[in-house]
């Protein structure tokens, strides 16, 4: 895979995801579901800059090339799926929602597994960090839910 490939994954990725905001926006309770974004955004930049300080993972194809973290997956893409996981589980059981965060955290996982594996657009340091990756995954979509049923 060359250079030319993963700048276009790149401009993909961001398309994507703002085409993915725009419509997120446009459904119903859209205030609530900002602020999940934006918790989930947050969430995410505190977890991503200890884990890259602490050199488990490298983004060499990033934008922009001052940051050292994906602004890509922790400002964009990560908070959209979580708002998207809480918006299909809105009024689901317990159970059900438990079932519905393997929709998401299983395909996330895999694509992470497969960029890292071609090091595309993620490098992992550690090993083993697959199954690692695969919980912290689920843990984000269900903090949430815990936080509404307290």
């Amino acid at each position: 895979m060359g250079r030319k490939f993963e700048i276009n994954l790149v401009k993909f990725l961001y398309f994507f995801g703002i085409s993915s905001f725009i419509y997120l926006i446009k459904k119903p309770l859209a205030k609530e579901w900002l602020l999940v974004f934006f918790i989930k955004s947050y969430y995410a930049s505190l977890v991503d800059n200890l884990v890259v300080k602490r050199g488990y993972v490298q983004y060499p194809t990033r934008f922009p090339k001052q940051v050292k973290t994906s602004v890509l997956f922790d400002y964009i893409l990560f908070p959209i799926t979580c708002v998207f996981y809480n918006q299909l589980t809105k009024d689901s059981r317990i159970i059900q929602c438990l079932l519905k965060v393997l929709y998401f955290s299983i395909p996330m996982t895999i694509a992470e597994l497969w960029l890292e594996k071609i090091h595309v657009l993620l490098n992992i340091k550690m090993d083993g960090i697959g199954q690692l990756l695969f919980i912290l995954s689920l843990f984000p979509y269900y903090w949430l839910d815990l936080q509404c049923l307290l």
